[in-house]
């Protein structure tokens, strides 16, 4: 059996920025409190390793972020998620003196400035609930959710011009077909895909590289959604069997013995570890 990590794999830009500068404040701030505002990203393995460095990790949702938040003092140290945050909560934490850090991804910042400068209302295509959504719609009073699953009353949106903007680790086909819905309601809506170049190429290599192998393995979180982007463009081909796990005990009882040639995919916040860890599964059965 043929086993072939494909390119690109593992951390993409924004995520290893975002794991170094936890790691780096870390090693300067060892006499506080790190307290990570949600999940830094959304893999179960790189959160295990910053939680044994002495990270803290706290889970909130819209209704309970700003009490959580003014329950912090000056000994702690507070991070925002790679997924971006509602500007306010910055807010709350500098009237209560206490020190923090963003490492919200340089892409996801860009996109959140556009909507804070947009002087036209914007449709924003993400999933409801996902932080980056949840940031988004904090940024501008008229934004308005395109949930990919429940999709958008047209009505609420009470204007003929509009913006559609998305979030970033969206499947590039998924939004095309939406896409195709929102102009029959808005002819002259203007339209910035702000799909990650990252989240991109790898969608694009899961396409193009599909009549050449008979199993595609997808590596990464189940709550990652870029990563479950790529499961879910794979698992529609003809052409091959589609895996998605988060580390090898997920192969355990699946005869492989059927497989020739093998492809290994991965989620931006996948270890490069966990993927050699699957190839070298694979190489000894």
């Amino acid at each position: 059996m043929t086993i072939d990590i494909i390119e690109p794999n593992s951390f993409c830009f924004g995520v290893k920025k975002a794991i170094d500068l936890v790691e780096n404040i870390c090693d300067e701030y060892k006499d506080k409190n790190i307290i990570l505002f949600g999940e830094l990203v959304h893999n179960k393995f790189v959160m295990n390793q910053l939680i044994k460095k002495g990270v803290k990790v706290v889970d909130f949702d819209k209704n309970t972020a700003e009490c959580m938040l003014n329950s912090f003092n000056s000994n702690d140290i507070v991070i925002f998620s790679a997924h971006g945050h509602d500007k306010k909560y910055e807010e709350i934490l500098k009237k209560n003196h206490v020190k923090f850090f963003d490492a919200t991804c340089p892409i996801v910042n860009f996109s959140l400035k556009k909507i804070e400068s947009s002087k036209l209302p914007i449709i924003f295509i993400g999933k409801k609930g996902h932080p980056e959504t949840l940031a988004s719609l904090s940024r501008n009073d008229e934004v308005y959710l395109y949930d990919i699953k429940e999709g958008i009353d047209f009505s609420k949106v009470n204007t003929k011009n509009v913006v559609v903007m998305n979030q970033t680790t969206l499947s590039i086909f998924e939004i095309e077909e939406i896409y195709k819905e929102i102009r029959k309601h808005f002819p002259n809506a203007i339209f910035t895909d702000e799909i990650c170049n990252a989240s991109r190429v790898r969608q694009e290599k899961v396409v193009t590289l599909e009549k050449d192998y008979d199993l595609f393995i997808i590596i990464g979180d189940k709550n990652s959604s870029n990563t479950t982007k790529l499961y879910e463009i794979s698992k529609k081909s003809k052409f091959h069997d589609t895996l998605f796990i988060s580390n090898i005990s997920d192969l355990d009882g699946i005869d492989f013995k059927k497989y020739q040639k093998v492809a290994l995919f991965s989620g931006t916040s996948c270890p490069k570890e966990l993927i050699e860890e699957v190839k070298e599964y694979l190489k000894r059965i």
